[in-house]
């Protein structure tokens, strides 16, 4: 038994010795091949949309879209919040869909994403980005409830909103939402020192966040090949200055953040589970189990799509939304 004990404490230890010393060697390879300087980065100013706004939230500059309705009062307030590497822009087809039948639309770019601020201090946590939203709104001095919609990483911030201000949530969409989280012990020890955290944030910002990358990317979350605006509209945002400090900040708050699948029974509002049958990202099978953990919660599933219904079948994601948008009592 002491011996069996003696070999798993040697074989973590050589085993967190041998990640290091990759990290370390990837490290120095970056320095030969060194990312591009600040001055050769797209500036945000030049990737403004004309619906932009900035604003400064806690410190952080946060980065959102607002569509008006065509007609007042609208029908209700819609906060739309994107993916992990995604933006506004991810919207593109929903947004402007929804402010036509008569809501109020607001997209916004969570923290270090799109175009927003980069800012390692900036708690990459469900929780954290919840209450900066939250206080967004606030700012925007819009007293109605909201009508809560989030996608794959988003899925998990609008859950935290609606577990933290119940009565301020109209409803709840989890569109291929994302909120369970789980991490080796080997993961959750090295990412607890801020080196090991920044190394990989660059690591995987030099390998990982090419043009051809992201192509691929999208390929396999789409189903079907990008058209170059689309690889082009979530490129850029990713290659503003410091993007790996917000990688970074990811992987501490992966092992940190709430584990919100223990908290969804409490969820009180009514709740959209949104799902691409083909969804390789977050399967169908996760939307069913929210389905059934989420009082008064219902499934839909748009056939052939994959882990972006709202860009690839824009119809039909409509569709269902204002269905289920128009059956929530005010």
């Amino acid at each position: 038994m002491k011996i069996s004990l003696v070999f798993s404490k040697y074989s973590l230890n050589t085993t967190i010795f041998i990640l290091l010393c990759l990290i370390c060697t990837l490290f120095f390879i970056l320095f030969l091949f060194p990312v591009e300087s600040a001055s050769e980065r797209n500036k945000i100013e030049e990737l403004l949309f004309d619906n932009s706004h900035l604003v400064t939230i806690e410190g952080v500059e946060l980065h959102y879209r607002i569509w008006q309705p065509t007609d007042y009062p609208p029908t209700g307030n819609i906060l739309l919040l994107h993916g992990l590497g995604g933006s506004t822009f991810s919207w593109r087809s929903a947004a402007p869909y929804l402010a036509e039948n008569g809501y109020l639309v607001l997209a916004v770019d969570l923290p270090g994403f799109g175009l927003s601020q980069r800012k390692p201090a900036v708690k990459q946590s469900h929780e954290n980005r919840a209450n900066l939203v939250w206080s967004l709104l606030e700012n925007l001095d819009v007293s109605a409830s909201w009508h809560l919609v989030g996608h794959s990483m988003g899925g998990g911030v609008v859950t935290a909103m609606a577990l933290q201000r119940p009565l301020n949530s109209a409803s709840l969409t989890l569109v291929a939402g994302s909120i369970d989280k789980k991490s080796s012990r080997i993961s959750s020890l090295l990412f607890k020192f801020r080196l090991v955290r920044n190394l990989t944030g660059r690591v995987i910002d030099r390998l990982f966040l090419t043009r051809k990358r992201i192509k691929s990317f999208l390929t396999s979350a789409y189903g079907r090949k990008p058209t170059p605006e689309e690889v082009e509209s979530y490129f850029q945002p990713l290659q503003l200055k410091n993007t790996y400090l917000t990688l970074a900040s990811l992987l501490r708050s992966y092992n940190e953040d709430k584990d919100l699948d223990k908290c969804i029974s409490e969820i009180t509002v009514p709740t959209l589970c949104l799902w691409g049958r083909e969804d390789e990202w977050v399967p169908i099978n996760t939307g069913e189990e929210l389905t059934k953990k989420i009082p008064n919660a219902r499934l839909v599933i748009i056939d052939e799509a994959k882990h972006c219904p709202m860009e690839t079948h824009p119809e039909l994601f409509n569709y269902y939304l204002i269905d289920f948008l128009s059956e929530v009592t005010f």
